[in-house]
């Protein structure tokens, strides 16, 4: 079983920067005098003020897909989830993830909760991506399969999940559970009730 993905990022893993030794001469003395520094350049530094300062790129929320509707109701509005575009240099196999988000009484769609797989590719057969309850937003992830049934233990107790295929890769399977405790022993069965590859049943916590 490979680590659990973490979830409420669309990027895992960080970036290592290489630190810059600067070596001094022994030869250099106290009374060498110090290079001349030019000035600066008057056009220069208004036309540095002038520009604006670089915003972040904030990350897509708009879905890709249908939404699906699961008919459960909070204040918040009706729980869903779709699909959301993964665009990271650091997870090249990554291209999508799983939003969890609520749809008011006019449509409007919110983004609450993303998991996405950050560890090899998000379409390799057998679970991914799989989130523990957070706010009022269920257990849920996706499987990666010709999966019809998903089964866990959930507070001791042997449950089914909730699922729906995603309209972009109907054999990307979203799944939800009724309750935000973690799913254990997650395990997936195809049409003829023969068990499916596991893949990664580890569940992330932010």
């Amino acid at each position: 079983m490979k680590s659990p993905r973490k979830r409420t990022l669309l990027a895992g893993g960080g970036i290592v920067a290489a630190g810059l030794a600067v070596v001094v001469s022994s030869a250099l003395t106290a009374s060498a005098a110090p290079a001349p520094v030019p000035a600066p350049d008057p056009a220069a530094q208004v036309e540095a003020l002038a520009a604006p300062a670089k915003q972040a790129e904030e990350p897509d929320h708009t879905p890709w897909g249908d939404v699906i509707g699961t008919g459960v109701q909070s204040a918040a509005g009706e729980l869903v989830f779709y699909g959301v575009k993964v665009d990271v240099e650091q997870l090249p196999q990554t291209t999508f993830g799983i939003m969890a988000g609520h749809r008011s009484a006019d449509g409007k769609v919110s983004a609450a909760l993303t998991t996405n797989e950050s560890e090899g590719s998000d379409k390799s057969p057998g679970f991914h991506a799989v989130s523990g309850g957070l706010n009022g937003i269920p257990a849920f992830g996706y499987y990666a399969g010709p999966a019809v049934k998903i089964t866990a233990k959930v507070n001791d107790k042997a449950v089914t999940a909730h699922q729906a295929a995603w309209s972009v890769d109907p054999n990307v399977v979203v799944f939800w559970f009724d309750s935000d405790s973690d799913p254990l022993d997650l395990a997936a069965f195809d049409a003829s009730g023969t068990q499916l590859p596991a893949g990664n049943t580890g569940v992330g916590h932010g």
